[in-house]
């Protein structure tokens, strides 16, 4: 990648865009707060429960992502997937900025899961630390985001409505769109509990998620929006 994560585009360099860098910052220093064991044993909590949930209940190709330092590690989680059968493909960002889904290779079961992720020659890491499927390794293979069943999207927040906030490139946003109808239903944001926010800035481009992954529980957006806008009222 070429460009640093948090770096906004030009299309938000507007008060909206001032708003969603603010909200950034503040994501930032609360994800940073959360101490390295903390994290790696929250990560492993909601993958365990996301692993039960709905929107992976019937096995596809997911879109899976590996983790930078201050998000969710859902490494754990795409282990499992693979033993269960599933196929994985992950992001790749070119030099231009545009990205690419790679479906990773490896026949599913067993410890292939693990295998593959720490495998080297399959990975390309950047200076930003992002990890991203190699296109010559051993079975890797485009996919067009039609043939996506499901996607594990990382974030810097979500509020109760599935509105997501993400690093400013509008990566997601765009593959959120192109998504299958079907598919856009298993979409699933994940985030540490301190990331949920009671409303994230969003515009005409910007995309929801239909579920969301916490820590602390998974659920449809509109129950997380419903509960919120409940508590809201019995605090009033």
């Amino acid at each position: 990648m070429t460009k640093a994560p948090d770096a906004p585009s030009q299309a938000e360099d507007t008060a909206l865009g001032a708003e969603k860098r603010a909200l950034r910052g503040a994501m930032r220093t609360a994800t940073r707060a959360i101490r390295p064991f903390s994290r790696s044993f929250r990560s492993s909590r909601l993958a365990a429960r996301l692993l039960r949930s709905p929107p992976l209940a019937q096995r596809g190709l997911v879109l899976a992502y590996r983790a930078l330092p201050d998000e969710v590690c859902v490494d754990g989680l795409v282990e499992a997937l693979l033993a269960r059968g599933w196929r994985v493909a992950f992001p790749r960002v070119d030099a231009g900025g545009a990205m690419t889904l790679v479906e990773v290779g490896g026949a599913p079961g067993g410890d292939a899961g693990a295998s593959l992720l720490r495998d080297p020659s399959r990975w390309d890491v950047d200076r930003h630390g992002i990890a991203s499927p190699r296109l010559d390794a051993a079975g890797a293979r485009r996919v067009h985001p039609r043939e996506i069943d499901a996607v594990i999207v990382p974030g810097r927040a979500f509020d109760g409505a599935g509105n997501r906030l993400g690093r400013g490139g509008g990566h997601y946003d765009r593959l959120l769109a192109r998504l299958r109808p079907d598919a856009r239903s298993r979409t699933v944001g994940v985030a540490f509990r301190e990331q949920v926010v009671p409303r994230v800035p969003v515009g005409a481009n910007d995309r929801a998620v239909a579920w969301l992954a916490t820590d602390a529980r998974t659920a449809r957006a509109a129950r997380f929006r419903a509960e919120n806008g409940r508590n809201a009222t019995e605090a009033k």
